[in-house]
């Protein structure tokens, strides 16, 4: 079944590809995917308007209304942030054709590369991140991100989910759930309290994409109004690459620079702010890669956890002043792979 859902969508790709580009396609290849349920392919029509496009294939069909990476996509292009441009769409058929953005992730450019080469990249990354904090949010736009929002209780449930799945089922813990909802939210509580603007979500070096000069972000289906740390967070202190303390603090200044002068009273606040937001976020992560290796046996994930812990206890010596949540997490954090 799962083979012919397979052929279908191949074949209603190839068809969109050749209508929309006016060329045969000549190859079309599986993309690796990450942790989704979605597939890619890369289609080639070397005789086409462009040499090749990405089929995006959902596992079943949708509509424009069920599925926000649509309005999203529509969403971002128009404030200035590149992202994929999207061909043709064929919603009962599940399959979406799109601009193709290559194969170079910024993770990959920082491993080829290091800091200095990748730099321009890393700007370019931050100043997508302006657009989205600078732009209108009125929920009266009818942009689907704009009327989504992180709030305490989705922060604290994402904590539970580390809990369950890095502490109890990969370490093989027990934890005292009630004490770490008291100190969970107390933290949520706090970040909620920092000024919110249009988030990516995901905003990570696997998420931007390398072509040329240019950078893409993708994945951007799960947009929504957040803390302003919260994308700062993803980039700087991102599970998959250790930037280093240079670089980090390279990256902490601008967009104090650029943003964070306007939303925090002093630079302090701000640091604060975006620990805080890190703590969260990172933590999040390591539920993440926890729940991959339950759940769908993808190991792989787990190599990213050590880098998260030790930025997770770096947070925490940048904020004593959480030193009960800390002292309430250490025994699982020292437990974990470092």
């Amino acid at each position: 079944m799962k083979a012919n859902f397979a052929e279908q969508t191949h074949e209603r790709l190839k068809t969109l590809a050749q209508d929309y580009f006016g060329a045969g396609v000549s190859s079309l290849t599986p993309l690796a995917g990450d942790a989704s349920t979605r597939d890619y392919v890369r289609l080639t029509h070397p005789g086409g308007a462009r040499p090749s496009s990405v089929g995006m294939i959902m596992p079943e069909p949708f509509t424009k209304e069920t599925l926000p990476f649509i309005d999203v996509c529509a969403h971002f292009s128009e404030i200035g942030v590149r992202v994929p441009q999207i061909f043709a769409v064929d919603e009962e058929s599940g399959v979406i054709l799109l601009e193709d953005c290559g194969d170079e992730s910024l993770e990959d450019a920082w491993r080829g590369g290091g800091w200095e080469e990748v730099r321009p990249h890393y700007d370019a990354a931050m100043e997508m991140m302006t657009l989205m904090q600078e732009a209108p949010t009125s929920p009266a736009s009818g942009r689907v991100a704009l009327a989504r929002r992180f709030d305490a209780e989705f922060f604290t449930n994402e904590l539970h989910h580390t809990r369950k799945y890095a502490f109890e089922s990969l370490l093989g813990m027990k934890t005292d759930e009630r004490a770490l909802d008291a100190a969970f939210r107390e933290l949520c509580d706090e970040i909620c309290r920092i000024p919110f603007r249009l988030t990516h979500r995901d905003y990570h070096s696997r998420n931007l994409m390398v072509l040329d000069e240019a950078v893409f972000a993708i994945d951007f289906q799960d947009a929504r109004m957040g803390p302003a740390t919260y994308d700062p967070a993803s980039l700087i202190f991102d599970s998959y690459v250790d930037l280093g303390a240079g670089a980090r603090e390279y990256l902490i200044d601008r967009y104090w620079e650029t943003c964070g002068q306007r939303l925090f009273s002093d630079k302090e606040e701000y640091e604060r702010a975006l620990r805080g937001t890190a703590i969260q976020r990172n933590l999040k992560a390591i539920g993440t890669f926890a729940y991959q290796k339950a759940a769908r046996g993808a190991e792989r994930y787990l190599a990213s956890i050590p880098h998260t812990v030790r930025m997770v206890q770096e947070h925490f010596e940048k904020r004593r002043d959480l030193g009960p949540l800390h002292a309430s997490l250490k025994p699982f954090l020292d437990a974990l792979p470092q």
